[in-house]
């Protein structure tokens, strides 16, 4: 028990000083094989296959943002998620 309160502590302390803040997720209503992330290297990542048509992509939030204005520019369902 003292070993995993410790982890939990040293988790949450990483999290707060090092992660939160630096990034991104968003949904898009596409099939993962087919979303190009090439312009992006390095900065956005697929995250999830939340089924066939829905992947989840994560990453830096520029670069995000970037792809949720491709896809809903060409009438793709994309929806940033509100996580850190």
């Amino acid at each position: 028990l003292h070993d995993a309160a410790k982890i939990v502590t040293l988790r949450s302390q990483t999290i707060a000083h090092h992660l939160a803040g630096h990034g991104a997720m968003m949904t898009l209503a596409a099939p993962a094989d087919t979303i190009d992330l090439t312009p992006w290297p390095n900065k956005l990542w697929i995250a999830a296959h939340n089924g066939p048509n829905t992947t989840v992509i994560a990453g830096d939030t520029d670069a995000l943002h970037q792809l949720h204005t491709h896809y809903t520019q060409h009438n793709i369902r994309a929806r940033i998620i509100p996580v850190d």
